[in-house]
């Protein structure tokens, strides 16, 4: 399935590449019909710009006979053999439109080829239209000269004006003046105004060497005032040439620009779709891979299972069996299969055994511990107890030697009371013997004074003895208390747990000693 799926998704991804692929091709044939029309509508526009450009430079020229004459004079041998075929052809005495060869101030100037909105105007304002009184003076000249000596047929009546074509003349020239804005002042003052009559040209005319030189000297200026123009119009022509230059120029890098912008977008697509293509197939042969191993692993373990389940498969009277009788079917088995099997029982018997063993040593020593335990808090318990019992002990003994002292205090009083008593006898008896006898009365006073001030010695020192007594009686009434506690607590100790025969001997012992 998996192999399946990536081979269609392999096969989706080339026919997308190749959809790809044909509409960049589509794309690319179309740019280049286009750039083939607007190479077209150029050319035919240039074409179109030079045919105006020659048509009215030869129109300059075809309003007045004699200046295509004296032109032709003046050209060189291939354009006057053009220009005195066209006048022996008697169709007209300008030059043809449609002819290749043309005058060297009329040659075609180079003109773009794409089409400019700035060139159109320069051709039209080169080129003056002549006028409807132009065209009438053209249709009233004659068709050809005689004899081919380019002198025009008298059949103008004469005039007094020393210039006889200035009348039919005058129209052309006060076009080009106009069109030439004053570049030539000098031709206003050559030519003169046109009377009301015609004038007519005859071969037999007085003036006509004088009219020819002035015509010469006219046709000079006119040439030359042509020149400019004509080298004006070229750099013109030159700067607008440059323009358009640029202007393409710029037009194909701004063209090439946009088909980089537009090609941009698809190269990156289908780097995208590229890359994605490649992470995906390497996820898949990844997945195929671990798949494999999966695999792989799952049959050894089954296979790994299913000898461990042959070499298990014991029965349960052989399970039975002691380790001797494992031991004889080991050394009696014929083949590796049986030894293996009977191997295992017996390892597994022994690692049985083995783990009983462990067990009742655990529970052995966890009892050994805790008897441990409890014999370790006992002998705590024991030492506080001892301890406790030592200073009942010490107490004990403060308390005998203080009933030994009451008893020697109160031996002391019961003496010392009857000592009292007998010097009150003797003192009474005295008192009689010196109430006889004055000399003996001083010394009776004397010794009773004496006596009173040891009587009351003694009464303090009874009073003393008395508090003694009182301080031991307490004492020795909170000793015997602390006694019958401790009595107690040894015996709610003795009820609560069982004594060890030595430690009961210990206890009695130096109870004993303590009492």
């Amino acid at each position: 399935m998996a192999s399946s799926s990536s081979s269609s998704r392999s096969a989706d991804v080339q026919v997308a590449l190749q959809k790809a692929k044909r509409k960049i091709r589509d794309l690319q044939q179309q740019l280049e019909e286009k750039g083939l029309e607007d190479q077209k509508v150029t050319s035919s526009l240039s074409w179109s710009c030079k045919k105006e450009l020659r048509d009215s430079l030869v129109d300059m020229y075809r309003v007045n006979p004699r200046v295509n004459e004296e032109l032709r004079q003046r050209l060189p041998s291939p354009s006057r053999q053009h220009l005195t075929d066209t006048n022996r052809s008697g169709s007209s005495l300008s030059l043809d439109r449609s002819s290749p060869q043309a005058p060297y101030c009329l040659q075609e100037f180079p003109v773009c080829r794409s089409p400019s909105p700035d060139c159109s105007p320069g051709w039209r304002t080169a080129s003056p239209v002549a006028p409807s009184s132009i065209k009438t003076s053209l249709a009233a000249l004659p068709s050809s000269f005689p004899g081919g000596t380019g002198e025009m047929e008298a059949d103008i009546p004469p005039s007094s004006d020393p210039f006889p074509w200035a009348e039919s003349s005058g129209d052309c020239v006060d076009e080009e003046a106009t069109f030439r804005h004053a570049n030539s002042p000098d031709l206003g003052r050559n030519l003169l105004p046109a009377g009301n009559s015609r004038p007519q040209i005859s071969a037999s005319t007085p003036h006509q060497p004088v009219d020819r030189a002035r015509n010469i000297s006219f046709l000079l200026k006119e040439l030359d005032a042509l020149r400019e123009l004509n080298s004006k119009l070229q750099q013109q022509m030159v700067q607008k040439e440059k323009e358009l230059l640029q202007k393409e120029v710029d037009e194909e890098l701004k063209e090439q620009h946009r088909e980089a912008q537009h090609w941009e977008r698809p190269t990156a697509v289908l780097e995208e779709l590229l890359a994605a293509q490649k992470d995906r197939d390497q996820a898949l042969m990844s997945r195929l891979l671990l798949a494999n191993e999966e695999r792989d692993e799952a049959l050894l373990r089954a296979r790994r299972l299913q000898q461990e389940a042959e070499s298990d498969d014991i029965s349960l009277q052989d399970a039975d069996m002691d380790i001797k009788d494992l031991l004889q079917h080991v050394c009696e088995a014929d083949s590796v299969q049986e030894v293996r099997q009977y191997g295992t029982a017996l390892v597994q018997h022994l690692r049985l055994a083995q783990q009983r063993r462990n067990d009742i040593t655990a529970q052995e020593m966890k009892a050994v511990m805790e008897e441990r335990d409890k014999s370790v808090d006992k002998c705590k318990w024991l030492k506080e107890d001892l301890l406790h019992q030592k200073d009942q002990s010490v107490q004990q003994e403060e308390l005998l030697r203080l009933q030994k002292e009451r008893d020697a205090a109160l031996d002391d009083i019961h003496r010392l009371e009857a000592e009292i008593q007998a010097l009150q006898a003797n003192a009474s008896s005295q008192d009689h013997v010196t109430a006889s006898q004055p000399s003996l009365l001083a010394e009776s006073s004397a010794d009773h004074k004496d006596l009173s001030s040891q009587v009351q010695k003694l009464a303090v020192q009874l009073q003393q003895l008395n508090r003694e007594k009182e301080n031991t009686e307490a004492e020795l009434q909170r000793s015997q208390e602390a006694e019958q506690e401790a009595s107690e607590r040894v015996r709610r100790s003795a009820t609560n747990k069982q004594m060890n025969p030595e430690c009961s001997a210990a206890l009695t012992c130096s109870l004993t000693v303590a009492l």
